[in-house]
């Protein structure tokens, strides 16, 4: 990796912070009660669905208009058709809704990452948080479970810039916030289309976290775990 490198950013839900239960957990658990369980092609249609579903434009535009409801509702159809539940989806994505809505969720930050950003913090790089979550408070609450406030030069969600990722304008925002330039900064993410792309266009060094194999089309440093990217980076 080029050595010019100082500035480290990071996506925040699937690459740093995970929870409890697994919401694809939720998900293949439902359609083995319903006679219809998933088989591994199935279950990587689906979770790659999950990434692209957030980042398509269409669905974009949708945002603004749709409830809450009607958000979720669409999604968990999408999710559902993607993995080949037959019968009846706007039923099926109801009884989704209802236990999504009953799920008590526990946020954590795997050791793996703690020691990651720690040793990058000691290696002398700048690090940034970059997520497109649409609510800043409910982003923040889930930072103050996980306290990784003190690790950040620079925290910055979409809720708060009105701009998500893929587009590059995000990015633009945090590297000027934080000083640095395009080729001096790396983004490490989960998402091929929202982090991959996203950094690419804004001219980043993009890095993939992709332990499942969901994204063979990646062309960039692809991760199975988060620390491997020490290996990668000079000790400053």
């Amino acid at each position: 990796m080029n050595n010019a490198i100082r500035t480290a950013l990071f996506d925040f839900d699937g690459t740093l912070v995970f929870h409890e239960p697994d919401s694809f957990g939720v998900v293949r658990a439902y359609c083995t009660e319903i006679g219809q369980p998933l088989t591994p092609e199935a279950e990587h249609q689906g979770r790659r669905m999950r990434h692209q579903y957030f980042v398509d434009p269409e669905i974009a535009v949708r945002l603004k208009t749709f409830s809450p409801e009607q958000f979720w509702s669409n999604y968990y159809r999408h999710l559902l058709a993607a993995v080949g539940v037959n019968g009846d989806l706007d039923g099926h994505a109801a009884a989704m809704m209802d236990r999504a809505a009953n799920l008590s969720f526990t946020y954590y930050c795997p050791e793996a990452g703690c020691r990651t950003l720690t040793e990058l913090r000691n290696r002398g790089y700048q690090l940034g948080l970059i997520t497109n979550r649409d609510s800043v408070e409910g982003f923040h609450k889930v930072l103050d479970k996980v306290d990784l406030w003190p690790y950040f030069d620079l925290i910055l969600a979409s809720g708060e810039v009105g701009i998500r990722k893929p587009e590059p304008g995000i990015f633009d925002v945090a590297l000027e916030r934080l000083g640095s330039r395009p080729e001096e900064a790396f983004y490490v993410g989960d998402n091929y289309w929202a982090d991959v792309v996203g950094a690419e266009r804004a001219g980043l060094t993009p890095v993939l976290l992709d332990p499942d194999r969901l994204f063979p089309e990646a062309d960039c440093l692809v991760l199975e775990q988060i620390d491997e990217l020490l290996e990668w980076l000079p000790n400053g």
